[in-house]
């Protein structure tokens, strides 16, 4: 076995905290990305509520 190969090998061979210290950084990036678009998602949603009552009182 060359030693290239070998170090290849073992990069993907990560012990169990460097798994899950990576799951934990995924899931907490994940959890803000989600976060974020929740947000950008419910202020579109309430300007459009928003817009729809106003249409609603001035189109009479």
């Amino acid at each position: 076995m060359t030693e290239v190969e070998h170090s290849h090998h073992h990069h993907h061979h990560l012990d169990d905290s460097e798994v899950w210290k990576n799951k934990n950084l995924a899931a907490k990036k994940r959890r803000k990305l989600i976060g974020n678009i929740l947000f950008v998602f419910l202020t579109c949603l309430a300007v459009i509520i928003m817009c729809a009552v106003v249409w609603m009182y001035t189109a009479e």
